[in-house]
Parts: C-alpha cells; structure tokens; sequence
C-alpha cells in the first residue's frame, strides 16, 4: 500500500447506508485524480436500518477505490459467525437482542423473522459476496505512522502480537492510556463525547455515533499534512450537509488530556 495515497478512515457506520453513500461521494470529489484508499474501521452493520445496502456499499468501494481495506468490528464478526454456524445461542441472542442485530436481519429479510440459520441461508444464496467480504476483513491496517483498528489496542503489547478480541472490543484500558503506542492508533468502537472527531497525542477516535447522531466521518491522511476530517450530518427533511474540518477544527473540542 502506497504511503503517498490519500487515506480516508470511516468511523462505525452501523446500517446508514443513506449517510455513507453521500460519504463515499465526498471522498471521490475530495481525493480529485489522487487513487485514494479508504479504510472502512468496522461496524459497517447493526442498529440502523439499512446493513445490507451498508455492505453492498462497501463492496462497491472495493472496486471504486482499489487497495481500500475493511476492518472487521465486533458487530461485523456477529455477522461473520453467523454465517459460517459459529454462532452460539447465547452470541446469538446477545447479538439480536442487545446489539441491534435484528435490524441487520430485517434489512435482508424485511417483514420476516428468521432464524439465524434461515437467515444465514438466504444470505449465502443471494449475498454470499458479503460473507467473503467478511472473511476477507484485517483485524488491523498499518500505514506510515498509523495504523487502524476497529475499538483500539492493549497498552504494552506490541502492534504484530496484539489479541483480535483487544482490537474489535477493547475500551477503558485502551481510551485512558496516556503514553504513546508503536503508531498513532485511528479507530471507531467508542463514540466521541463531542459527537465529532477527537484528536488525542496517541490517538484519533473517528466514530462519530452515526446511528444516533446522524453524523458519518472519515478522517483523512496526506504525506505531511495534518489529519483532517469529513463528516455527512443529516439533517432535517433527509437531507444531509457536507462539512470539512481542520485538525484546529477538531482539537479545541477535546478534554484535557
């Protein structure tokens, strides 16, 4: 992957396909001739209303933007152990119950109650390029000086040993870590308190709560440029505004750290 490409790392997406479709947009406006990677940070599905045209989306950028990558979140691997029979009973009700999955089923099978099986059925007949899309997922993606994750990583433990379980859930270790780590760490997982992107010395949380917020954002990485950021907000009568930030822009938002 080449360092000189732009980079565009979208934060959790969680079934708004109608505000990363716009997002998409904004990237191939912005990034102009310049090839740009786009790195997907996880959760692409849950809890909104439309997962599957989410991942159709992503599955899109792949040929729209070449060399772009997906980073598997803990929503995502629901998802993936779902259709591979992974899936405990106990995973499963988690998933459904707690954790928006049911939304994903109905944005397959609208009207319908499935079960998981059945469900994972119809999506191996008709989607199974989501499975493989899944499959192919990182649990991390280092660029240059940073590197990607979906929730974040253990303070201590080198970058190639992390746990796959740190990176798609990892939390307070992670979020109240002062020093620096091997690479400034982007990542999703956790929404921002501010509802915008965050800029930290060690890392730069990029989930800005799209589901309940209506805010999508994907921060944006140039060779010797500051990190700046483009967020699709919705707004009133399904509209959505397209706001570009400055690092300045986000900083001065932040808590003392």
């Amino acid at each position: 992957m080449n360092v000189d490409q732009p980079v565009y790392a979208i934060g959790d997406v969680h079934g708004r396909a109608d505000l990363l479709r716009p997002l998409l947009d904004a990237i191939a406006v912005d990034a102009v001739d310049q090839s740009p990677i786009v790195i997907f940070l996880g959760d692409i599905i849950d809890r909104g209303p439309d997962s599957k045209e989410a991942l159709e989306l992503v599955d899109e950028a792949f040929d729209r933007f070449p060399g772009s990558r997906l980073v598997l979140g803990n929503h995502d691997e629901y998802l993936l152990l779902a259709l591979e029979g992974l899936l405990t009973d106990t995973d499963a009700a988690i998933w459904l119950e707690g954790n928006g999955g049911s939304a994903t089923l109905q944005s397959y099978l609208p009207g319908n109650r499935p079960t998981v099986q059945q469900f994972a059925e119809f999506v191996h007949e008709y989607y199974d390029h989501h499975h493989s899309l899944l499959k192919q997922a990182d649990g991390k993606v280092v660029i240059g000086s940073h590197c990607f994750v979906h929730a974040g990583v253990r303070p201590g433990i080198p970058l190639d040993t992390q746990n796959s379980s740190d990176l798609r859930w990892i939390r307070e270790e992670f979020l109240d870590h002062r020093g620096q780590f091997e690479k400034i760490i982007v990542h999703g997982h956790t929404p921002t308190k501010t509802d915008l992107p965050e800029i930290y010395p060690n890392r730069i949380a990029v989930d800005t709560g799209a589901y309940a917020t209506g805010r999508l954002t994907a921060a944006v990485f140039e060779k010797d440029i500051a990190p700046r950021f483009i967020c699709v907000t919705e707004r009133s009568a399904g509209t959505v505004d397209v706001e570009h930030l400055s690092a300045e822009q986000a900083i001065p938002l932040l808590p003392t750290v």
